[in-house]
């Protein structure tokens, strides 16, 4: 079992990668930090409370993160993820109160007390690991892996923005963050859309009718989450659950180790993530890169657990 942190942004992709972390013995999380991205983070740390209380969950701690990018003003993704955030799903208020330590801080203190143990899981923007990183230089050598949401690597014909026409809405939110994670020096494993943009990574409209007769709590809620996306657009991306995927069946995917240059500031390319070349590459730490997934198992992989009678 993998001691986890999770740090998100819920956002309906996020609530479900929360779902199937509940729902995986592979895996246990000791928090969950929030961070402004998909939506203000009152809004995130809202959710993740919202999420946690309808699986019956009160043990796992919840902490509060930036409320903005590092150089930059939000931009949020409420269009995409309903004026809730959690796609109009119904749930009401938590009633759970957030931790009153800062999530950067919540994490150092956790990750100090076990070095090599834990993992830590990204699903937003990293302004919360810039700001745990610059305040505790020791902790990316603590970890025992990072694995992130973010980037489009150009690995695949999928590995294009979602922000912009190059750059991916994490990275592109807040890449001065981005910049000091991957260049931390942590073990980081990286799953952008060249692998969650690919169709067989979706869930389609036969998968929500499963997911509405599930069996389960945690079905039932995937299905108001999901359907949120596919009565819009046909499909649901699932992010974030294809990042908490990966700690628990490893064989679903290739990666590849490369040194990645992200762009800052404020102009067309924000938020690139480009791979460099072996002679442009300088000191720059190596990063493992999804290269490619076997969608079918893993929707196999997320609709069974979401089917799993008992909680985690």
């Amino acid at each position: 079992m993998r001691k986890v942190i999770l740090d998100m942004d819920p956002g309906i992709d996020d609530a479900l990668a929360l779902l199937l972390a509940l729902k995986s013995p592979e895996v246990q999380v000791l928090s969950v930090g929030t961070v402004a991205g998909n939506a203000p983070v009152e809004m995130t740390s809202a959710n993740a409370r919202r999420v946690l209380e309808y699986m019956g969950v009160t043990n796992i701690p919840v902490t509060m993160g930036a409320a903005k990018p590092l150089n930059h003003p939000l931009v949020d993704a409420q269009n995409h993820h309903g004026s809730d955030g959690l796609g109009q799903c119904g749930l009401p208020p938590p009633r759970l109160p957030v931790q009153s330590m800062s999530t950067w801080d919540f994490m150092a203190q956790l990750i100090s007390a076990k070095p090599g143990e834990i993992t830590l899981v990204a699903t937003g923007p990293l302004t919360n690991l810039a700001l745990a990183f610059e305040r505790y230089p020791q902790l990316p050598g603590l970890l025992a892996r990072l694995v992130l949401m973010g980037g489009a690597y150009g690995l695949t014909s999928y590995g294009k923005g979602n922000r912009t026409a190059y750059a991916e809405f994490n990275i592109w939110q807040d890449p001065e963050a981005a910049n000091i994670v991957l260049n931390s020096g942590a073990d980081i494993y990286a799953l952008g859309l060249d692998i969650s943009m690919d169709p067989r990574t979706h869930l389609n409209s036969s998968h929500l009718e499963q997911l509405r007769v599930g069996p389960t709590p945690a079905a039932r809620l995937a299905a108001q989450l999901v359907e949120f996306d596919i009565r819009r657009r046909g499909y649901c991306e699932l992010h974030d659950p294809l990042t908490l995927a990966s700690l628990l069946d490893d064989s679903l995917f290739d990666f590849v180790s490369v040194k990645v240059e992200v762009i800052v500031g404020n102009g067309w390319d924000r938020g690139v993530t480009r791979v460099l070349p072996p002679e442009q590459a300088g000191e720059q730490p190596l990063i493992h890169v999804a290269s490619a997934v076997d969608g079918s198992r893993f929707l196999e992989l997320f609709l069974s657990r979401m089917f799993k009678e008992q909680n985690a």
